[in-house]
């Protein structure tokens, strides 16, 4: 367990899997089986973990017959991509404990996906509710951590955001103080605690705990860690650094489970649509998989390729899936209203816009209420009444305090400016160049659009072409970035360009400096990132 802790989970199979066959205890084939979950064994996991069930079952074990259908479950969902047979394995667990009475295995089963994989969030705010109960009676430590860090993730999904962080605070703290040892649910809770920084935007929370998660996080969820970061930050409008992170992520999740490998490329791919980049976003996401997980970003595209049957169905879909999740329907309803305006649909587009201020009142973030205005306000703009659209437009800036949420506040300027192009062509003008200013500084396409308005008032209005991840590196220095992904040290990398150690430990160095990256490693992964969305890293001119 000491080598799975420190996310050496192949040691750790090594070491337990003579020992499973010597026993004979399924236990131990429990266990065997949970860690070559980890190490993305898939074959084995299911082996180990369906021989542990059939001998629990023959030595009349219901509980932990239970426990095994329970990690069957979880593999068969998040691993093999079959979510079918992993809900029956879960329904599996729940028979065999019908008639057990109260026990810690109920907890585990009706909490038995990943926290971030559930759609529901009253589905899953339900079941961390009667787990944590368990946990506190069966004084079940891992359990009380897992029901913890899920419930805080379905509250802030539904919008009770000091709530919801509070309780994921609590579950973090109890893996940072030893009170919870168990790596599958200190990655669970790592991962849900990242993932509702990135749903309500807390960069601030991510960054603070993302020095210790990367202490004690297991290695397997660095990939999801890495991208809740940088989705996080890229709501908030740094790009550059969300890029890096992403990247990281992604080229980590390639060698994660099938689950992972699709989110990371997800959430690389809606950065990439936010910049106008569609043909290399379509290239990472897979159209056939019906996840929750990746239908923003499938909505999204669809929504930017003008393809505006398609997002209304990707959204309405994941929106019948996200019951109670008022953070992430929002993000949804915003698309559909976008889509159901291009196909002229005044009255769907209403009515998804009117859902959405519903979802404003009882949602904590203001961002919520800024897209409801929003959405209220270019349905009412459709219908030709400028000066509703001129007050929700208004209403929603009101509700962004500070420099939160930029992309947001550009369209608000944006629309605003539209509304009052007629009746007051100076106060469009000036909103106008605000939202060019957001959208120069943050590099996306709509900064042409806005420059478009402001050429039409006879304002000149120019537009940078925005830079791209690696503009900031020399041709030299993306030799060395490439030469990293390869695992190089400085001495080889030096051999390999005819240069000095010393030369190639500076420009090890710069490249950390500029790209924003810590360690050797997470440049590796960074530039790892490019074979796989096949871009070239040494290609340039600088």
């Amino acid at each position: 367990m000491r080598l799975a802790a420190t996310g050496d989970i192949s040691s750790a199979i090594r070491i337990l899997r003579p020992l499973a066959e010597a026993s004979g205890d399924p236990e131990d084939r429990l266990r065997v089986g949970r860690m070559a979950y980890l190490a993305t064994d898939n074959t084995e996991a299911q082996s180990q973990l369906e021989r542990a069930y059939r001998e629990f079952q023959a030595r009349g074990l219901p509980r932990r017959a239970a426990m095994a259908a329970t990690a069957l479950g979880f593999l068969y969902f998040d691993g093999l991509e079959d979510q079918v047979v992993g809900r029956g394995w879960f329904a599996r667990a729940l028979g065999l404990l019908e008639h057990e009475g109260p026990c810690v295995e109920k907890g585990y089963a009706v909490l038995g996906l990943m926290g971030a994989s559930v759609a529901s969030a009253e589905e899953l705010e339900a079941n961390a509710r009667v787990a944590l109960a368990l946990a506190h009676r069966f004084q079940d430590r891992n359990l009380e951590c897992k029901a913890l860090g899920d419930s805080g993730l379905a509250l802030v999904s539904m919008g009770r955001i000091r709530d919801g962080m509070a309780r994921l605070d609590e579950a973090f703290t109890m893996i940072i103080s030893g009170d919870c040892t168990e790596p599958s649910v200190i990655g669970q809770v790592v991962c849900g605690l990242l993932s509702a920084c990135d749903r309500c935007g807390d960069v601030i929370c991510a960054e603070t705990w993302l020095r210790f998660i990367e202490k004690v996080a297991p290695r397997h969820t660095l990939a999801t860690c890495w991208s809740a970061f940088g989705s996080a930050l890229c709501q908030v409008g740094r790009w550059k650094e969300g890029e890096a992170h992403l990247r990281m992520g992604l080229a980590r999740g390639e060698t994660s489970v099938h689950h992972i490998r699709l989110a990371t490329r997800a959430v690389l791919a809606d950065l990439w649509i936010r910049q106008g980049r569609l043909d290399e976003a379509g290239r990472l996401i897979d159209p056939s998989v019906d996840r929750v997980e990746i239908s923003g970003p499938r909505a999204r595209l669809y929504l930017a390729q003008r393809r505006y049957d398609l997002a209304a169905a990707v959204a309405r879909q994941a929106l019948r899936q996200l019951t109670g999740d008022c953070l992430r329907a929002a993000s949804m309803l915003l698309v559909l209203v976008e889509a159901e305006l291009a196909r002229e649909n005044a009255d769907a587009a209403e009515e998804a816009a009117e859902q959405l201020q519903q979802l404003s009142r009882v949602a904590e973030l203001p961002a919520v209420a800024a897209k409801a205005a929003l959405a209220l306000g270019k349905t009412a703009a459709a219908r030709g009444d400028l000066k509703s659209a001129e007050y929700h437009f208004d209403a929603g800036l009101a509700r962004l305090v500070g420099d939160t949420w930029p992309l947001l506040r550009a369209a608000l300027h944006l629309e605003l400016a539209r509304a009052l192009m007629s009746k007051a062509p100076a106060e469009a003008i000036v909103n106008a160049q605000t939202a060019l200013s957001i959208y120069q500084r943050i590099g996306a396409p709509e900064a042409s659009v806005a420059a478009d308005l402001l050429r039409a008032q006879g304002v000149p209005a120019g537009v940078a072409p925005p830079p791209k991840a690696l503009d900031v590196l020399s041709r030299r220095e993306r030799e060395v970035l490439a030469l990293l992904a390869q695992g190089m040290s400085n001495p080889a990398i030096a051999k390999r360009l005819f240069i000095t150690a010393k030369t190639a430990e500076h420009h090890v160095s710069s490249i950390l400096g500029k790209l924003g990256l810590r360690n050797r490693a997470q440049a590796a992964a960074f530039a790892a990132s490019f074979q796989i969305s096949h871009e070239d890293v040494v290609s340039g001119t600088q």
